[in-house]
């Protein structure tokens, strides 16, 4: 399924799970229990309903619930003490949102540090509670997703996990078949610099492998003792990729003359170019007998030569991958949601430390349901590839960009202000208005939020753009909304 059908799914399923309600409000006063069942039900949303918290955890036991409704001040357990108990809990995250009519700034600050999700005064207003389910949707669809790209992630690390075994048990193979050659070999690169000498080598050179190690060839076998292994020699071997069949002589440290018929192999990159070199001698006195195992196992190694080669090229892709899968959207290939809240945060904590301007910018694509409606997932898929290509052309250095979900992204504004990250947001409105769609014209809502000293924190600044963005859309759609304007407006009309 692709990432935008997928997401549209999450979104739509995240609070209903066929006629099996996927909501818990707990509330001891019956007739507000009764209201927001019927809020509830008002969008469609089934609910079960707990008188206390006792009753809600066993209930959540027996069957668990995605988001959680309820009261603060309950008899034997209280909301906050709630919340708590469900984040101990294991399982899917439970998103709880706290009615209360408490409403002071340090009564919410109490309720979100013990974990609540969201804060709802009493009386409930109903616009704000179908506002504050959407959020919780899209929150709740992002966790589900994230659940669906972990797993993908676990089975790329297993694919990944057995790459290396083979690759290592090759590697074991080529060593163990290395040094099994009852012929002696070694090992050598374009400078003539000795890498592996097998049991065989030490045995008819008479030479340790741990002094010939990194050594040039002439220095280990010394040119006065042989008529072949010169540095002109191996720039030759390298130079027509090989060497064919030849008898050398050579004298030991102990003065014990031995002849040779020697072959060289080249190991090369997948370009073609040669990257070492493997020498095989044979003593001449067993020329026809060794000369078939030396062909039959000098196959063997440049198979598994290649084998090496071609696992080593498919373990650096799945690394490039699975990278790749950890940061960014596979859709759109922007930064994806868990990966933009750790760039925002860190831009945030940095901001906010050196007295620096910040502003991000939530955006929506308008009518994006009724386009996919119209022209089909296929076709939304499209758009929302084609704007993600728009907003990267679009952007500047300083600006982070991410999908935050669905047909939803957002992008952080760095060293931008309250008029810049305004006039940076119209740059991509105007983009996007002005570009040739191919099935119909399409538009997006942007919602801004510049960081000032009452923003205690990133999900903070993040909750005002997405009320812009709210605004904005409730404004006609296919325009910028700052969140100042939205606090000045209400400033207004109470004054008046």
């Amino acid at each position: 399924m692709p990432g935008g059908a997928l997401t549209n799914r999450l979104e739509a399923d995240v609070l209903k799970r066929g006629d099996q309600p996927n909501v818990l409000v707990v509330e001891d006063d019956p007739v507000s229990a009764l209201l927001v069942k019927r809020l509830l039900a008002a969008q469609e949303i089934a609910c079960d309903h707990a008188l206390n918290g006792k009753q809600a955890l066993e209930m959540h036991s027996q069957r668990p619930y995605r988001l959680v409704v309820s009261d603060w001040m309950m008899p034997e357990m209280t909301g906050i003490e709630l919340c708590q108990a469900f984040r101990r809990a294991e399982g899917s995250y439970v998103y709880f949102v706290l009615c209360s009519a408490k409403g002071e700034r340090a009564d919410r600050q109490e309720a979100f540090e013990s974990g609540v999700d969201d804060f709802l005064s009493k009386p409930l207003d109903r616009d704000e509670l179908v506002f504050r389910l959407k959020v919780a949707r899209r929150i709740l669809s992002s966790e589900d997703k994230l659940t669906l790209q972990k797993a993908e992630l676990e089975r790329a690390s297993e694919t990944l996990r057995t790459m290396n075994a083979n690759l290592e048990m090759a590697s074991r193979r080529f060593e163990e078949l290395f040094n099994g050659l009852p012929v002696a070999c070694f090992t050598f690169d374009e400078a003539g610099l000795l890498h592996e000498w097998n049991r065989a080598a030490e045995e008819k050179f008479a030479i340790e492998p741990g002094s010939a190690f990194q050594s040039p060839i002439w220095k280990i076998i010394p040119t006065v003792s042989n008529d072949l292994w010169t540095g002109e020699m191996v720039k030759k071997i390298f130079r027509e990729n090989g060497m064919p069949p030849t008898d050398w002589s050579y004298t030991t440290p102990e003065g014990e003359y031995r002849a040779f018929a020697c072959t060289v192999f080249t190991l090369k990159d997948e370009s073609g170019r040669p990257i070492g070199a493997i020498s095989a001698n044979l003593d001449i006195t067993d020329r026809q007998r060794a000369r078939q195992q030396i062909e039959e196992q000098m196959r063997q190694i440049n198979e598994f030569a290649g084998q090496l080669e071609v696992q080593k090229h498919a373990l650096e892709e799945a690394n490039q991958l699975l990278a790749l899968r950890a940061d960014t959207d596979g859709l759109t290939g922007l930064l994806n949601h868990r990966r933009f809240h750790t760039d925002f945060e860190r831009a945030f904590e940095e901001a906010r430390r050196d007295d620096r301007a910040l502003s991000v910018i939530l955006l929506d694509v308008d009518h994006f349901k009724t386009y996919n409606d119209s022209y089909g997932h296929q076709a939304g898929d499209e758009v929302l590839q084609a704007f993600a290509s728009l907003l990267k052309a679009t952007s500047r250095r300083n600006e982070i960009l991410g999908r935050y979900g669905g047909e939803e992204f957002a992008m952080v504004l760095q060293g931008c202000a309250r008029a810049p990250s305004v006039t940076s947001a119209e740059r991509f409105r105007v983009a996007i208005e002005g570009y040739e769609w191919g099935d119909r014209p399409v538009t997006a809502s942007f919602g801004v939020a510049t960081l000032n000293p009452k923003a205690s924190s990133a999900r903070e600044l993040l909750r005002w753009a997405d009320e812009a963005l709210y605004a904005a859309k409730a404004a006609g759609r296919n325009r910028v909304v700052h969140f100042d304007d939205i606090v000045v407006q209400a400033a207004e009309e109470s004054a008046a």
